[in-house]
């Protein structure tokens, strides 16, 4: 039972995380391809009330789960790969990218936009956009995103309220709302996105998280019920 329980939540945290590296990608998505949005800076990347650091460096992300103590996530979307590392325990595993997500690097994807409007958020003035966006071969699975690209970043997309597609959602929530905040141009490092050379890797979140981190894990979703 106990094995079934934590086979349960290592994929709901794969899944978590993946999902995560997904929202990210369709952050900067529309200022990659229509504007000159910074590709180096850090931030705090708020997503459904979780405040989460964050740093990009041309095609690579990292973000820092508050959720789970010393757990970070490292998406590499140049060779479409996902590392998930414990600075707690030393340990991190790799988890390759799902060929039918729409990426903006991926030259089959079609991607348009449309101008709504113009706010101002966090004393950024910006154009509001509504966005859709698919594959080529998969023109009838479309993802749909309003986004917020502020003018004085060079377009860089600060909020995106993105439509989650009914066969994504897994009985959850229909829209995700991300923001990033606290921005600072030109402070990621080449060493944030890189594996320290003393870690271990592994082939679960099981081995990554360690039994402590399990059993934390594993009370945290005991308390929140059985929505999360």
């Amino acid at each position: 039972m106990v094995i079934e329980r934590e086979e349960i939540m290592e994929r709901r945290s794969i899944q978590k995380l993946i999902f995560v590296c997904f929202s990210i990608c369709i952050l900067f998505i529309a200022g990659s391809v229509f504007a000159a949005p910074p590709d180096n800076f850090t931030a705090k990347m708020v997503m459904q009330g979780m405040v989460m650091p964050m740093a990009k460096m041309g095609n690579k992300t990292r973000m820092e789960n508050p959720m789970m103590e010393g757990m970070v996530t490292i998406s590499l979307m140049d060779s479409r790969k996902t590392i998930m590392m414990s600075t707690v325990n030393k340990t991190y595993m790799e988890q390759g990218y799902k060929e039918d997500t729409p990426s903006v690097y991926d030259p089959r994807v079609v991607f348009e936009k449309k101008k709504i409007g113009s706010e101002t958020i966090d004393g950024h003035p910006c154009i509001k956009y509504d966005t859709t966006f698919y594959l080529k071969d998969k023109p009838a699975e479309k993802y749909r995103a309003i986004i917020w690209e502020a003018q004085d970043l060079g377009g860089l997309p600060i909020r995106n309220e993105m439509i989650i597609p009914p066969d994504k959602r897994h009985g959850g929530l229909d829209k995700m709302v991300t923001e990033i905040k606290e921005i600072k141009v030109g402070a990621a490092r080449a060493s944030m996105f890189e594996v320290p050379a003393n870690f271990k890797k592994v082939n679960t979140m099981q081995e990554v998280m360690g039994m402590g981190g399990m059993l934390k894990q594993m009370e945290r979703m005991k308390r929140k019920g059985p929505k999360e």
